[in-house]
């Protein structure tokens, strides 16, 4: 039988450009629901041979999570196990990401040590993930290698990082059958789908358009059963899963289970409760209770509760004896209209919280961008709104990403270390989302930064694709700025710096600066080529502000301003590019 992760990544032809890491980033884009994955990639893959064992190096400040991955694929998926040497070698990326000499560290591995370590230190990484992603069968030695590999992070973080708030170490093979639960999971968020029975006391109905609900209390017997069966396949819907136990008062999966050990009777009213989706559901005649009444559904995916019920269905015999005065409130929907459904999902899964941009799709600025873009060619602007459930897999090819457009806005107008660094508070902020999302942000206006953005991550690529051996020096020093983590908002942002110098006339607002709306983002990234390359030679002058990702304003400051003087100083040079460049720019 065909795997239809393995057919889906095989049509994605985006991915197909970065080869054996290609399968890494659609993993992380199934588990993430990713938009934007070329960033991603731009961002978090290491490169070159000496990688320390580590592939990717994935940081999400907002979400708390830290990704370290190996990636392997076979010509042939799925003709025998992947090898364990490769999971193994995660002791030794997390042994020099979380705790080697920095000074020692190749230059594509030192930029993400220093970013991870302080992501950690200042208590943003919640959850750290060792990842070994493969095309083949899983294995238990596999596992065996990953959880050793776990131990090897916790013992790190327990000593190099004592106020950490790590919360969840784990060690994730995801081979073939994980990746497609993965890809099942983002076709349909119900994938139990048995009949069951659950004794209920009472409860009511609700009902609207294309959804009805029914209110009642489950008991934590038939909770913990269910999960003794099904585990984290009664989870489909909810992004994270059941993230396990630290026993730490800050971790609130311990505080649940010591609430159903120690006062099983008041869980009730401690806790939020649960939201199921299923595919049916009806009241019917008990079997075992005389005159009572059970509610009989079909299909069950818990939305929102997945840490109450792994926390409730991982009680042992011994912590489960007062389970029986245990009950959970609980409330079941059907729902049959699929964007409605993805809105259920979207709305109470409290671990796939609600994105900062989420907040601003209804802004009227918003509403006008997306007016905007749809005289725009071969470009989809969603304004903070989420796609469909089917986005992490079926490629957008004309998709402009919400977080690309945040970071090239913030670049671009002189605020690097807010694109790389702070991209949320781009959004959550009511006095920065207004310096970015104005009156005067158009359409044409964010094609002309978003392609930008796009064309340097492009510039990078090339370089990184070059074999080590062939780079010339000045590609070495190149990449060694790229290898640095924020040096593409810096470079987007010493660009615009350099603008009056590019364009030969005064620039008087930025805002106003585009290729008019018959330019598309794929045409406007082929404008902005050459002018990158004819940049790049300069980027080495930047280096010593991408160190330590961007946080010394002074020394991004600084470092601009060399920039700009030697795009000034080499001006009348590079002038007949900078004039074919400048007849195509629009100010206004």
């Amino acid at each position: 039988m065909s795997n239809p992760a393995l057919a889906a990544y095989g049509t994605r032809d985006d991915l197909a450009a970065y080869g054996s890491n290609g399968l890494l980033l659609f993993a992380l884009q199934l588990q993430f629901g990713m938009d934007d994955i070329e960033s991603v990639a731009a961002d978090s893959l290491t490169d070159g041979n000496n990688d320390k064992k580590c592939d990717l190096v994935y940081v999400d400040r907002d979400r708390g999570r830290l990704v370290i991955a190996q990636g392997y694929e076979a010509q042939s998926p799925g003709t025998k196990t992947a090898p364990a040497a490769k999971a193994s070698d995660l002791n030794t990326a997390v042994a020099w990401l979380l705790s080697g000499d920095v000074d020692g560290l190749p230059d594509n591995l030192k930029s993400a040590a220093l970013h991870v370590r302080g992501a950690i230190s200042d208590q943003t990484i919640r959850e750290i993930d060792l990842w070994y992603v493969h095309n083949q069968n899983e294995s238990a030695n596999v596992r065996e290698e990953l959880q050793q590999a776990a131990r090897t992070a916790k013992g790190i973080v327990t000593a190099f990082f004592p106020d950490a708030q790590v919360t969840s170490i784990v060690g994730r093979e995801i081979g073939l059958a994980t990746l497609a639960d993965l890809y099942k999971r983002t076709r349909a968020p119900i994938a139990v789908s048995d009949t069951f029975r659950v004794p209920v006391s009472g409860g009511f109905r609700i009902s609207a358009e294309h959804w009805r609900a029914f209110c009642t209390s489950v008991p934590g017997s038939w909770l913990r059963s269910v999960w003794k069966e099904h585990e984290t396949n009664l989870l489909s819907p909810n992004v994270r899963d059941y993230l396990g136990i630290v026993k730490a008062e800050r971790n609130i999966n311990f505080g649940i289970k010591s609430t159903a050990r120690e006062d099983p009777s008041q869980f009730w009213i401690y806790n939020n409760g649960l939201t199921v989706l299923v595919n049916d559901f009806r009241l019917v005649p008990s079997l075992d209770r005389e005159g009572e009444e059970d509610l009989e559904i079909t299909g069950i995916g818990i939305v929102n509760g997945a840490q109450t019920t792994g926390s409730i269905g991982t009680l042992t015999d011994p912590e489960a004896d007062g389970i029986e005065s245990l009950n959970v409130m609980a409330r079941f929907v059907k729902c049959d209209n699929p964007a409605i459904l993805s809105e259920i999902v979207r709305y109470n899964n409290t671990q796939n919280k609600v994105e900062a941009a989420d907040f601003r799709s209804k802004d009227v600025v918003q509403e006008r961008l997306r007016a905007e873009f749809s005289a725009i060619p071969e470009a989809t602007y969603r304004g903070g709104r989420r796609g469909g459930v089917s986005d992490a897999i079926e490629r957008q090819k004309n998709l402009v990403a919400d977080s690309a457009v945040a970071q090239s806005l913030a670049a671009f107008h002189g605020r690097p270390n807010l694109a790389y660094n702070d991209t949320r508070r781009i959004w959550d902020d009511d006095g920065t989302y207004a310096v970015l999302f104005n009156d005067r942000t158009t359409g044409r206006h964010i094609v002309f930064t978003y392609s930008l953005l796009r064309a340097v991550e492009a510039a990078k690529k090339e370089i990184a694709d070059l074999d080590e051996a062939v780079r010339t020096q000045s590609q070495q020093r190149q990449m060694s700025f790229f290898r640095q983590r924020g040096s593409i908002q810096l470079f987007v942002a010493a660009v615009a710096e350099s603008m009056e110098t590019i364009l030969g006339y005064a620039v008087v607002d930025r805002f106003g600066l585009s290729f008019g709306t018959d330019c598309s983002p794929k045409d406007a990234i082929a404008h902005w080529l050459p002018i990158v390359q004819a940049c790049l030679p300069f980027c080495d002058r930047l280096s010593d502000a991408a160190d330590r990702n961007l946080q010394n304003a002074e020394k991004v400051r600084q470092a601009i301003q060399t920039f700009q003087s030697l795009i000034e100083a080499t001006g009348t040079a590079n002038r007949p590019l900078y004039k074919s460049f400048s007849s195509l720019v629009k100010a206004s």
